[in-house]
């Protein structure tokens, strides 16, 4: 590659990079504003940096309490869809009748819109006694997200060679025993890479958290945000200082990971 195309390549790259840091920068920036700074100069450096916003956020709602539920929300929800979906995955390699119909069951819920099933689902939370309830929050994030488990573990595994059971079938290896310690090993890396798609995804969902949950004890961070932005009065400082606090784990969970993502991703390819 000529030195031209190296420059423009690098030039896409910073701009790319400072359009998808710029929002993240403002956020943090106005966090540490008063109220009133944020609407008379809401692009300026504030005059005094209050980091005290932090701490009056997190005593005026329990913050740890709500973090503390989304995480378990999320976690449960990342640990059942893993497994369902490493099962479902090694099922689906082996060939019956209706393998193809099933795969398309098993799909057929990224193409649901999410506000159709926003009343069923409330009901059957209700009757279940799972209102108010981050097990409830979970079991719901667990059926909302497996579809893109699945897929994502799904095409992982179905780049393993299939020789492999093969030998293992010979050498007397059960169907449990070759998913145990052949197809689920294997496919680590993808089930690695669906867990934190998930994990991230689930943490930051809303519109279900604001649906199942009317109980302080029971809601996640995302929901605690809004209480600082109410009909009568509006904090928008703390709002954001809230926001940054929950937005936190995520941002350091990817950092660390960043790199173990890439190379899940990229391992598939290159079997």
């Amino acid at each position: 590659m000529n030195i031209a195309g190296k420059s423009f390549r690098w030039v896409v790259l910073g701009v790319f990079t400072l359009i998808t840091l710029l929002p993240l920068l403002w956020l943090v920036v106005s966090s540490l504003k008063s109220n009133a700074e944020v609407f008379a100069d809401p692009f300026g450096l504030p005059q005094q940096w209050l980091f005290s916003n932090y701490s009056d956020a997190l005593s005026a709602h329990p913050m740890f309490l709500y973090l503390r539920n989304s995480i378990g929300a999320a976690l449960i929800a990342t640990v059942l869809i893993i497994v369902a979906s490493l099962m479902a995955a090694y099922a689906l390699m082996h060939r019956f009748a209706l393998g193809k119909v099933t795969f398309g069951f098993l799909m057929f819920g990224i193409l649901l819109p999410v506000n159709a099933l926003m009343t069923p689902i409330f009901f059957i939370v209700n009757i279940m006694g799972l209102y108010n309830s981050v097990m409830g929050l979970a079991l719901v994030y667990a059926g909302l997200f497996f579809p893109l488990g699945f897929l994502i573990i799904k095409t992982y595994m179905d780049t393993t060679p299939l020789e492999i059971f093969e030998a293992a079938r010979m050498d007397g290896a059960g169907f449990h025993s070759i998913f145990l310690r052949i197809a689920a090993p294997l496919t680590s890396p993808g089930a690695i890479t669906a867990g934190i798609f998930i994990m991230i995804t689930a943490f930051n969902e809303l519109l279900f958290a604001s649906i199942l949950t009317t109980d302080e004890q029971a809601q996640t961070v995302q929901v605690g945000v809004r209480y600082f932005l109410t009909t009568y009065s509006a904090n928008y400082p703390l709002a954001f200082a809230a926001t940054v606090i929950g937005m936190a784990p995520t941002v350091v969970v990817y950092m660390i990971l960043s790199d173990r993502i890439v190379a899940a991703m990229t391992a598939g390819s290159l079997k």
